[in-house]
């Protein structure tokens, strides 16, 4: 199988370079019509893999506001927070104050009031008619599952809104907040990077089967970077 929107890199370093020349190409493209642009950031190992190139990009950081996919409900110094991990990882290496970054409020007393916070604090990104986000940062997990929308989870089937929260992850932490499926689908660029052989069954099905079942399956438009282990079961032509 062949397509333009499936990358496939020998390694980490490879995708971080693609991925990051993938961003600035955009993020350039939409500086002649867009004031803020936005830019929602997903956990796991891609937080690794942009922090080894986004700091040597050359883009208008003042214009940038980073959000998050998902996040779980824990303190933000806690190992399982992504704006924690993003912030001793990436946020630092960039000239760029809190103002830019857009995370949850982990003081609330439940995930539901963190969840209606977190999408106040998302429309107030929308200050121009569009109200879509630029540019979504997706991982995948080894069962299919991408934010924090798992398979066969109810989470899934909510698209009233820009968030929702999960309160039972079948992965740890078991409180979460995720974009909806729907505001992902609406967002302008989704960009998938999937690195490792845990991964390529799955890789395998939504790309090549065409198995929608899967949560990362029902992302439209997706752009995907893989290394050789995560692509190392697809057809390749």
């Amino acid at each position: 199988m062949s397509s333009s929107n499936i990358n496939i890199l020998d390694d980490n370093k490879l995708i971080s370079e693609k991925v990051g020349y993938h961003l600035e190409e955009m993020i350039l493209q939409m500086m002649s019509t867009k004031e803020i642009i936005t830019i929602g950031l997903s956990g796991g190992s891609l937080i690794d893999i942009l922090a080894s190139i986004v700091p040597h990009l050359q883009l208008p950081w003042s214009r940038i506001r980073f959000f998050f996919v998902d996040e779980r409900f824990v303190p933000c110094t806690s190992d399982d927070s992504n704006y924690g991990s993003y912030q001793l990882k990436l946020f630092r290496q960039l000239p760029i104050s809190e103002r830019n970054i857009i995370k949850i409020d982990s003081t609330l007393t439940t995930v539901e009031e963190c969840a209606q916070d977190y999408q106040n604090k998302l429309e107030e990104l929308f200050i121009e008619p569009d109200k879509s986000f630029d540019i979504l940062l997706l991982g995948m997990g080894p069962d299919g599952h991408t934010a924090s929308l798992f398979p066969n989870h109810s989470a899934l089937n909510i698209n009233k809104g820009l968030v929702t929260f999960v309160k039972d992850s079948p992965k740890p932490p078991p409180e979460r907040i995720t974009l909806t499926l729907n505001t992902i689908n609406q967002a302008k660029y989704k960009i998938a990077v999937v690195t490792g052989e845990n991964k390529s069954t799955i890789v395998k099905e939504v790309l090549q089967d065409k198995n929608r079942t899967y949560p990362i399956g029902q992302v439209e438009n997706l752009v995907w970077y893989l290394d050789q282990a995560a692509a190392s079961k697809l057809e390749i032509i």
